[in-house]
């Protein structure tokens, strides 16, 4: 398996216009901090392949959004999935593996989540989400819509 750092750069992909960063006081906290993950609502959730999902999670009370990645089974491999949460207004962006999240998913696991980006409007967020395809370096993709 391809190592997933590198694969982050080729398939998390920002776009050619990003503004200055913003800096929020809930950017790459925990899902947990506060509370935000008590008050969270699926705002899309998406399949990638027929046993794992990523989803665009909103807290209504933080204002918040991250992503999370679902494996309907227990993982195979290590690094087996990623999610990756992203910005529109300025295109911060943190996946699994950043501070504040729980890490990939790796041999055994069924999940991972992102840490938060802050996403009130004019706000938008996007989650993106990937599963490795057994007996190969490749991986399969999905993303939600931008809320």
């Amino acid at each position: 398996m391809m190592t997933m750092s590198i694969f982050i750069l080729d398939f998390f992909v920002i776009g050619n216009e990003q503004a200055l960063a913003e800096t929020h006081t809930y950017d790459g906290k925990s899902p947990t901090y506060n509370n935000c993950a008590s008050s969270a609502v699926t705002k899309d959730k998406k399949w990638i392949d027929s046993v794992s999902y990523v989803e665009l999670k909103f807290s209504t009370t933080c204002k918040t959004a991250w992503a999370k990645v679902t494996v309907t089974r227990p993982a195979v491999y290590n690094h087996d999935a990623d999610a990756r949460i992203i910005r529109s207004t300025d295109g911060k962006a943190y996946t699994c593996a950043s501070s504040g999240g729980n890490g990939v998913v790796n041999k055994g696991q069924t999940s991972c989540y992102t840490p938060m980006v802050y996403d009130f409007d004019p706000r938008k967020a996007q989650a993106q989400g990937i599963h490795a395809i057994p007996n190969s370096d490749a991986y399969k993709k999905a993303v939600t819509i931008w809320f």
